[in-house]
């Protein structure tokens, strides 16, 4: 068969070859990928037969690549470059945002300041990290909504709450009595209904005392939080007096962010049907 050059010294053979080592590499990465994924999925975490996949298929991709460049069309990048020159470099300057985001997704990778299955906070919004890939991140909300973001926002400009990796989530809310109202017996409506929400601290699922526990014998990892989880009890303040209303402030934990919104609202319905039981008005 005739060889006739396509460009530069590359003959159309060489060309095919060339096309076919990144299609063959494409595909055994991703192969490779599943397989590893199918393999380990029922006997390791997410986050570390995940990693253990993206490492290998990244692998193969570069290994690929690197062939086909080097060894197959023999492509000399700073030749190139210099040979192009301003057409080079604006051929190039397209990709830097490519770039950055691959390099902030090794970044995270290496610092693993999230993981898949972390719950965060993204732009206001709670999430599950569902995948933490090369160049983006795969978000799911609370309300279903799948968010993909590029790596780099993490890194320079958004700031990302990981409430897997914190202490227990504290909650303030503000209540306001007349001031013609008992305050003390207000509190004690307030802490007994606290008190008797299995999703307030102190109190924790069966399931989650083991693991909470746990934790809280590593004094570094809750470093603001006391060790004991029984001093995590409700506060009552009171932050404000005037001639009509006594304004108080209740804090509380809670050891699930998703379940903050549903918390809060239980706990008004409750403070609104113990008030009207018990002839307190609010402010």
């Amino acid at each position: 068969m005739a060889e006739f050059e396509l460009f530069g010294n590359v003959t159309s053979q060489e060309f095919l070859f060339f096309m076919f080592v990144i299609i063959f590499t494409f595909i055994l990465g991703s192969t490779l990928n599943v397989i590893i994924i199918r393999f380990l999925k029922d006997r390791a975490k997410p986050a570390v037969y995940k990693t253990i996949s993206k490492v290998g298929m990244y692998g193969i991709y570069a290994a690929g690549l690197f062939f086909a460049f080097n060894n197959i069309i023999k492509f000399d990048i700073s030749a190139s470059l210099a040979a192009l020159g301003i057409l080079g470099v604006g051929l190039l300057l397209p990709t830097v945002p490519l770039l950055q985001n691959i390099a902030a997704g090794i970044v995270l990778a290496l610092e693993r300041s999230m993981q898949e299955d972390d719950i965060v906070e993204f732009r206001g919004e709670v999430c599950k990290v569902k995948d933490v890939m090369l160049r983006k991140t795969v978000l799911r909300s609370l309300d279903g909504k799948i968010i993909i973001a590029p790596n780099l926002q993490f890194i320079t400009s958004e700031p990302i709450i990981n409430y897997s990796k914190g202490e227990f989530i504290k909650v303030v809310l503000p209540i306001d009595i007349l001031s013609s109202m008992d305050r003390e017996k207000a509190e004690k409506i307030i802490k007994d209904i606290c008190s008797e929400s299995m999703d307030i601290l102190p109190n924790l699922p069966e399931k989650k005392i083991s693991m909470v526990t746990r934790l809280l014998s590593i004094p570094k990892h809750f470093f603001t939080i006391p060790r004991n989880i029984h001093s995590l009890n409700p506060i009552v303040l009171t932050k404000g007096v005037s001639r009509d209303k006594v304004s108080l402030e209740i804090w509380f934990w809670i050891w699930d962010i998703r379940k903050k919104q549903k918390v809060i609202s239980t706990f008004y319905n409750s403070v609104l049907e113990k008030f009207r039981n018990e002839g307190i008005s609010l402010g």
